[in-house]
């Protein structure tokens, strides 16, 4: 049986709990690509699991790859409107690494997330600077990750 996600709605407000992955490999992060804005691959924290049991189900369900989560490294809490809703949303970060290298390529691939396709790819640090990405915070926090846990308020 399929366990409830961690994510309340009613017609007013959206909150949800998500766990979220960090892969970085020769300089670069895999990204979720989506009409031009990008995202980190990751999902809905399932009642009665973990942040980390979540990502590991996860990125196998998105992506194929089976992933070690090394350590947490940022916590957000986020407000934005979804549609009409006020939605909040609390995010934990991990920095991964993949198991086995070759489970995910080196480029850009198809993969599916709630029954849609969904483009992932590699895009460099340098790049990913030059992209619409959410949460924005990334863009200044990517290339010096701290040794600990550092926590976020965003505002999208």
């Amino acid at each position: 049986m399929k366990r409830k996600d961690w994510c309340f709605r009613d017609e007013k407000s959206i909150c949800n709990f998500r766990s979220v992955g960090v892969l970085i490999k020769n300089n670069r992060m895999l990204v979720q690509c989506d009409n031009n804005e990008y995202a980190l691959p990751g999902g809905h924290v399932a009642i009665g699991e973990t942040s980390e049991e979540t990502l590991i189900r996860e990125y196998k369900e998105e992506t194929g790859a089976d992933i070690f989560c090394n350590r947490l490294i940022w916590v957000e809490e986020t407000f934005w409107k979804w549609g009409s809703r006020d939605a909040h949303g609390i995010a934990f970060y991990y920095l991964i690494s993949l198991k086995n290298d070759a489970d995910i390529p080196d480029d850009s691939f198809v993969s599916q997330k709630d029954n849609c396709n969904i483009m992932l790819k590699w895009v460099s640090i340098e790049e990913m600077k030059q992209l619409t990405i959410y949460p924005s915070f990334i863009k200044d926090k990517i290339e010096n990750i701290s040794d600990g846990i550092e926590h976020f308020v965003s505002l999208e």
